[in-house]
């Protein structure tokens, strides 16, 4: 699974496979899978609404007769009778010619199948949201950025260029160059910044982005950047190291990347009696189309498995002691409520599911009542920024 959060992945797999094989031992039908919170229970009854070809493989269990109402259905399906568990692909090609399972296709590596996330920059109102959201993270990044020198930067992911002007207007940065999939964002960000910055379009997913920027780099006589920046860019990415490998290459030897990410699972609120944080942030994880909630804890390894050295770590607390009522809406607004997005879009993609209609409401409601405690005096939340350092 590489990265990301598991029960959207499990879930995204489940969707995207022909068949769903299920390993039945002695304890798989034990009191656990009559939970309807057991895993293998909403793995089981998630292939079985989707009409997946679920196919059970009987090791030493049996399948009971009084199973809860969406699992039942496993009880008629055809299996394979006591397989021995150490002859795998054996057992594979079995299940293959006695047309239990569809015929094998090409082979996906794991990273090609991993979505990016679906977060469009341009959707809703992300400019005024991300304007909030450069203002609170600016004490964090300039504690790192002073640590070290100037020169030439490159920022990933520039957007609206709001972060990228307030880092970098400090004389010691010669010139600065930012870039964004987002042609729009590209075009306002050109019209409203200072000289010294300048904005193209350009993917950091796409295959050519090396030769892309290799092009870019020749024509204005860069040898290599001094500092490349990236502030929560990676977690919407299929594979943040890939990513981290090829920017890596456009530093010069010695120059830095700094990597900012925030982590849902670090995120804390009290009083919350009702629990509305935590139930927010699991639908939230366990979104489809959501980018990865828990990046701040990867970034540390992505640097490290991607060449580069001397990462270091740095994390900054923010909470809401000593905020007014203003900077704790910016809060809220910042860190929850454009998680609405995410669920309203794959509502618009799939109007006639009524599913997805409920949970955008059910989300749109627990982010109203969790909004109504965040603005209340005496209940305190805190998040964490995290950048990682790494050189070439």
């Amino acid at each position: 699974m590489r990265t990301g959060a598991f029960p959207d992945i499990i879930r995204q797999n489940i969707e995207d496979c022909t068949d769903f094989i299920l390993i039945v031992s002695d304890s798989t039908f034990s009191q656990r899978i009559f939970q309807t919170d057991d895993w293998v229970h909403r793995e089981l009854a998630l292939a079985l609404k989707l009409n997946k070809n679920v196919v059970p493989v009987f090791v030493n269990g049996t399948i009971p007769d009084d199973l809860p109402e969406d699992i039942a259905r496993i009880k008629n399906r055809q299996g394979l009778q006591q397989i021995d568990p150490n002859l795998i692909s054996e057992n594979y090609k079995k299940l293959i010619d006695e047309r239990l399972l569809s015929k094998p296709q090409k082979t996906i590596l794991p990273w090609k199948m991993r979505r990016g996330s679906a977060y469009d920059v341009n959707y809703g109102d992300e400019q005024a949201r991300l304007a909030i959201q450069s203002n609170n993270s600016y004490e964090s990044d300039m504690n790192v950025l002073a640590r070290y020198g100037g020169g030439i930067v490159l920022d990933v992911g520039a957007a609206f260029g709001t972060v990228t002007v307030s880092r970098f207007s400090d004389e010691k940065y010669s010139k600065v160059y930012g870039f964004d999939r987002a042609g729009k964002c590209v075009e306002y960000a050109n019209l409203h910044s200072p000289d010294k910055f300048e904005f193209f379009v350009a993917d950091l997913e796409a295959d050519d982005f090396r030769s892309t920027m290799q092009s870019f780099m020749r024509e204005r006589g860069i040898n290599g950047f001094d500092i490349i920046f990236s502030s929560l860019v990676l977690h919407h990415l299929k594979d943040p190291e890939l990513a981290l490998r090829n920017l890596r290459r456009l530093l010069v030897k010695g120059g830095i990347i700094v990597v900012r990410g925030s982590d849902d699972g670090t995120k804390a609120a009290y009083p919350d009696p009702r629990g509305m944080m935590r139930a927010i942030i699991d639908k939230t994880l366990a979104c489809p189309n959501t980018s990865d909630r828990l990046n701040g804890r990867k970034i540390y390894s992505w640097l490290t498995e991607s060449g580069f050295s001397d990462v270091e770590m740095f994390s900054f607390m923010r909470d809401t002691s000593r905020m007014d009522m203003d900077d704790r809406e910016d809060l809220f607004r910042e860190s929850f409520s454009y998680r609405l997005n995410y669920f309203r879009k794959e509502w618009e993609s799939h109007p006639e599911d009524p599913d997805k209609f409920q949970e955008f409401d059910e989300m749109e409601t627990l982010l109203a009542m969790f909004e109504n405690d965040f603005m209340k005096e005496s209940f305190w939340y805190a998040e964490y920024d995290y950048i990682g350092v790494g050189k070439r």
